[in-house]
């Protein structure tokens, strides 16, 4: 008999049949709160009006349709409304399945534009479970072990978590930063570096959040450089944070 791989396990013994709101409910007739908004997916809250009525009316008119085969109108509306809340400067999209995927082409495309193979990532980050995402992965050895080897060309530098070094907030940024000069002086020279890449709010890491001195001190090296700067926002954007990128 086919079954679940028992290697993704439940948080919770919960058998959802439905839900509604911030509430789901279970198999045993109970109503149960949601704290966790479908891993932050459902941040309209489960089965939104609006959200259903869309989602209706979409199926029944195209399910599916691959755009670099065909082009439809919901396509480029979603792009024209993404354009109202990016960045300046960030006029380019390209649409993924996954996070994971999402982490992937960023690492392809910061190769391919700068023509260095290093990549530098923040001690306690999550970018994913495929190969080269795991290899980029620090939140836990769970994400990364057990297929080695893994992606070469990753270079690990500290992220400001104060309460992990038991500092204050600035006490730990100077250390962040300065440990990321350190790392550009002795493991991955500039020319080297394609990028570094952050999570303005570390997810599996702990939920913690970069400080705005750390975040400005990347982008100046960055600059400084010619490396570049991406932030992963697969879990802190679209609102996550109370503002639509984190």
């Amino acid at each position: 008999m086919t079954a679940l791989s028992p290697h993704l396990r439940q948080a919770t013994p919960v058998v959802a049949t439905r839900g509604e709101g911030v509430h789901l409910y279970g198999e045993d007739g109970r109503r149960y709160l949601d704290f966790t908004a479908g891993i932050g997916v459902t941040s309209t809250g489960h089965c939104h009006p609006k959200v259903v009525a869309a989602a209706q009316e979409q199926v029944a008119t195209l399910v599916h349709g691959q755009y670099t085969t065909v082009m439809h109108r919901p396509l480029r509306q979603l792009v024209e409304k993404l354009g109202e809340v990016l960045p300046t400067g960030l006029d380019s999209l390209f649409f993924t399945n996954s996070g994971s995927e999402a982490v992937e082409a960023a690492l392809r495309l910061a190769r391919q534009a700068t023509g260095r193979p290093n990549i530098i990532v923040c001690h306690g980050g999550f970018h994913g479970r495929t190969v080269a995402a795991a290899s980029m992965t620090t939140s836990g050895t769970r994400f990364r072990s057990g297929f080695s080897p893994l992606m070469s060309g990753v270079v690990v530098t500290p992220f400001p978590a104060a309460h992990r070094y038991g500092w204050d907030e600035d006490t730990a940024t100077r250390f962040a930063l300065q440990e990321l000069d350190y790392t550009l002086q002795t493991i991955s020279s500039p020319a080297d570096t394609a990028a570094i890449i952050v999570e303005p709010v570390l997810g599996e890491g702990g939920y913690v959040p970069a400080t705005r001195a750390f975040l400005a001190g990347l982008r100046e090296r960055a600059d400084r450089h010619g490396f570049l700067l991406i932030l992963d926002e697969v879990q802190t954007g679209v609102g996550r944070t109370g503002r639509f990128w984190g």
